[in-house]
């Protein structure tokens, strides 16, 4: 039996293409009356890279840097970004009037949650969140470039696909 979706996950990885993926995520969420909670995965460097960088940099810079990567997306997912900002005004767009005089704005975001973490795998961080976070389901974007990729689709929605059993809404994002 279906169940009623009440957590949506948006996996975003803050390209602009995500706009278009988030509003299929926000008319989802207006239609199901269910919450969203928005992920950004920054994928982690190999050991040895890292070793590397941390050499020929330091360890306080490398620090500093890798904060300053963290806090950027964290900013730009939260709405301290004039982009973040656009997003937010195109959420308050699928509230219906009735939303809307029922609740302030901030209370009438369906955005729960943002979550910004780093792993190895972007899929694999994915579907956990999807589980921990208890959803629903999970939207996500997908490029698409000639017949094979439109076939096969993206790599990291491969892979979400074979690592879980949370439904997946996948937007095809390239063709305009």
């Amino acid at each position: 039996m279906i169940q009623k979706t009440e957590r949506i996950l948006f996996a975003s990885d803050l390209s602009t293409d995500m706009k278009e993926v988030f509003e299929h995520a926000a008319a989802f969420s207006a239609y199901s009356g269910a919450s969203i909670i928005v992920l950004h995965v920054m994928e982690e460097a190999s050991k040895s890279s890292e070793k590397l960088v941390r050499m020929a940099f330091g360890e306080t810079l490398y620090q500093n840097l890798k904060n300053e990567q963290k806090t950027g997306a964290q900013n730009l997912l939260t709405g301290k970004n004039v982009d973040a900002l656009r997003i937010r005004q195109a959420i308050a767009g699928f509230l219906t009037d009735e939303d809307k005089a029922a609740a302030p704005m901030e209370e009438g975001s369906p955005i729960e949650k943002i979550l910004v973490t780093e792993s190895q795998s972007i899929a694999g961080e994915i579907a956990q969140t999807a589980v921990e976070e208890s959803c629903g389901a999970i939207v996500m974007g997908c490029k698409q470039q000639g017949l094979l990729a439109e076939a096969m689709g993206d790599n990291v929605v491969r892979k979400v696909l074979k690592r879980t059993s949370v439904p997946v809404f996948v937007v095809p994002l390239g063709k305009k």
